[in-house]
């Protein structure tokens, strides 16, 4: 049975989540720099002035950022559904 207290995710995280629109805003921004800045960085290692271990962990940093800003929302989603957040809304009403 399909229950339907709870609204959709993209719903969700554009109205009643407290900073989604930021959180899809940021999450084009750190597209964005991936896009620009991975080109310079290789291009430093490739000449020669960055050592490999730095260019690792700046990409660990800048895909960890992407992951973290697209699933943080929806794991709080997820949770809000298990918790049946939306069933406590409708019963204390």
């Amino acid at each position: 049975m399909k229950n339907n207290n709870k609204p959709p995710y993209l719903k969700w995280l554009f109205s009643e989540h407290k900073r989604g629109k930021i959180k899809i805003l940021l999450t084009l921004l750190g597209i964005l720099q991936i896009i620009w800045a991975t080109p310079l960085i290789l291009e430093e290692y490739n000449s020669g002035y960055l050592p490999l271990l730095p260019v690792i962990l700046i990409h660990i940093v800048m895909y960890g950022f992407i992951i973290g800003m697209i699933l943080q929302p929806y794991l709080i989603y997820v949770r809000l559904i298990n918790l049946k957040f939306w069933d406590e809304i409708k019963t204390k009403k």
